[in-house]
């Protein structure tokens, strides 16, 4: 069975580029200084210019990876492959100060196929969150001096990677049900580098976690133009391990410090999270989706060393105009795209919550090859925290370029 090759080998591609995409830096936000850094802000093709979100929304056209229920709406003869890039800029600022930065990096890689008439199954591969910040210039005195110090950057890069699996089956031709289960696993390294008048010393930690997460998901179509959905993820700790090593440079020699190079560190708990979306169309080519949903972090327990974890509330609000399929007009094919997204923040630092928000915009271009396939393209002008009580305020622009591909199998060539 053709399964039976597919899975393999897509566990290997996504293991080759997870290895490359690791020794890159995924975010340049100050803000990914926090627990395991920034939570990440793209999923697959279509929902990028939605708000990336869609709850509500059977996938028999490309892959939702918000409700592993919308999987049961696949139709029986698809297959769904979808890969996805990003780059971002980000323009930070501090009182008088202002810097810039721009990285770019691989987002998704995902397939999805059916199982039976009711069912399909898909794997996701993308980051859950990203960690890129640099800090620098950071004075201390030197113990026992009178006015001598050092000077300290530090810099950290990794993140946390989610290996998603979904299933959705439909029980009628209205409700549908699905199952998702994680692999969560990650590396996060920080890097400080102290500068003495006479050496300097090099001090990195390594942080290893990993963890298992299930979660589960309904749709029901209440009208024929009308469906709701709802989500539940369920909490989960993240096991890790720290690895450290201590490197003393100075004109003559380097000398390795290290004395434990390896040691069990707290883990990280993921909440509780639900999710509630309604989607609905209009005027026959519209589409609107509202979504909701609720990240239950106090519940957790945990502090960070610059901040407390409190409740997250999302909302997004996307719409989408697609006309009929008319093969000698190019811009009637397209799909066009508009998106809003705000969440309160999920950390209070200086009695602020971190707020973020996101204004999206994309299209869809057609293959025009007789299936589903298109080029995605979604953009999105954000901004993060506030510049008060000390905190960062951080405008980005983030681009992101899906190639989202369907094959059709099993289907009888004719002979003329």
């Amino acid at each position: 069975m053709i399964t039976k090759y597919i899975i393999p080998c897509f566990v290997l591609v996504m293991v080759s580029i997870q290895a490359i995409a690791q020794t890159n830096q995924l975010s340049s936000s100050p803000y990914s200084l926090y627990g395991l850094g920034l939570s990440n802000e793209t999923t697959t093709g279509t929902l990028n210019g939605l708000g990336g979100f869609g709850i509500a929304m059977p996938s028999k056209t490309f892959i939702n990876n918000s409700n592993p229920a919308s999987f049961g709406s696949m139709l029986q003869n698809s297959f769904f492959f979808d890969f996805g890039l990003k780059t971002q800029t980000n323009l930070i600022s501090e009182r008088s100060n202002r810097n810039s930065n721009i990285i770019a990096n691989f987002s998704n890689i995902a397939l999805a196929f059916p199982v039976t008439k009711q069912s399909a199954f898909g794997i996701t591969l993308l980051p859950l969150t990203n960690v890129g910040y640099s800090i620098s210039g950071i004075e201390t005195n030197i113990e026992g001096s009178s006015n001598g110090i050092f000077i300290t950057n530090i810099n950290g890069k990794g993140g946390i990677n989610d290996l998603k699996l979904n299933y959705g089956y439909a029980f009628t031709n209205k409700f549908r049900l699905g199952i998702t289960a994680s692999v969560l696993f990650g590396q996060i390294t920080e890097t400080e580098t102290n500068y003495l008048p006479n050496n300097s010393f090099v001090i990195e930690d390594v942080n290893n976690y990993s963890g298992f997460r299930v979660g589960t998901g309904f749709q029901y179509d209440v009208l024929k133009n009308t469906s709701v959905g709802a989500t539940i993820n369920l909490p989960t700790s993240l096991n890790g391990n720290k690895s450290s090593t201590i490197t003393l440079y100075t004109l003559e020699s380097t000398t390795d410090l290290t004395e434990n190079t390896e040691t069990t560190i707290d883990a990280f708990k993921l909440p509780l999270e639900l999710g509630f979306g309604l989607q609905t169309s209009f005027k026959k080519y519209f589409n609107i989706n509202v979504d909701y949903k609720k990240s239950y972090w106090s519940n957790t327990t945990q502090t960070d060393q610059l901040g407390t974890y409190v409740d997250q509330d999302a909302f997004g609000i996307g719409i989408q105009y697609a006309a009929e399929k008319k093969m000698s007009k190019f811009f009637n094919n397209l799909e066009y795209r508009l998106g809003y997204s705000f969440n309160n923040g999920n950390l209070v630092v200086n009695q602020q919550r971190i707020q973020n928000s996101g204004f999206n915009l994309g299209f869809g271009i057609p293959l025009n090859n007789g299936t589903s396939s298109m080029i995605n393209v979604g953009y999105t002008y954000g901004n993060k925290g506030q510049i008060t009580n000390g905190l960062i305020k951080e405008n980005y622009h983030l681009v992101s370029l899906n190639l989202s591909l369907e094959g059709i199998w099993f289907v009888k060539r004719k002979i003329d």
